[in-house]
């Protein structure tokens, strides 16, 4: 195990972007992955498996790449106290950027409705969009602090640099199968008012 993980931080320090994107296509992948299979119960024979590929994209060209920004900006500012260093981060983390970011994780604002939006134009439906985001955007964003902030503040605290993301990718797995769940529970919210006249 711990040969797998110095692979891995040898893999963040030369290419951090590939790898958080790689990381977090598995991520959202898996999420997915485990919302049909134990939580919907769809089998492998009714597995969606566009649904996957959508959670897959998402993770690798939006999330990941926004995701390793974002840690890159706040690791930037040196502090000579740890505890402080902890506070400003998560609070930065969660009270800026998971609003946008967790509109599904630049953030909150961003990333909750990135990822509902995004997720209403990969399944062809762009008018759900808004739609979703508004029904969503406040459960999903108060759900995940109760998640994230602890989670982040053993990240910020305890976990090494290089580490980070895939601890946090770590968490982010009970998250993403969360979300692919409230997502399909959205979707199919909008779909009886398709058939009304």
């Amino acid at each position: 195990m711990a040969s797998v993980l110095r692979l891995y931080s040898a893999a963040f320090a030369r290419r951090p972007m590939a790898t958080q994107s790689a990381t977090s296509a598995v991520i959202f992948g898996a999420g997915d992955f485990i919302a049909q299979q134990l939580v919907d119960k769809r089998g492998l024979q009714n597995h969606d498996f566009a649904r996957t590929a959508r959670f897959i994209f998402y993770g690798s060209c939006l999330f990941g790449p926004v995701l390793t920004k974002w840690h890159q900006f706040i690791n930037r500012r040196p502090f000579t106290n740890p505890l402080r260093a902890v506070i400003y981060k998560v609070t930065l983390d969660q009270f800026i950027a998971a609003p946008c970011r967790y509109s599904h994780r630049v953030f909150e604002v961003i990333t909750v409705p990135m990822f509902f939006g995004s997720m209403s134009i990969l399944e062809g439906r762009p008018g759900e969009a808004i739609p979703r985001i508004r029904n969503s955007y406040v459960s999903t964003l108060t759900r995940g602090w109760c998640l994230f902030i602890p989670a982040q503040v053993i990240n910020f605290a305890f976990i090494p640099v290089s580490m980070r993301i895939l601890f946090f990718s770590t968490v982010a797995l009970c998250w993403n199968t969360y979300l692919s769940f409230f997502n399909a529970k959205q979707k199919q919210l909008q779909e009886p008012s398709e058939i009304l006249p």
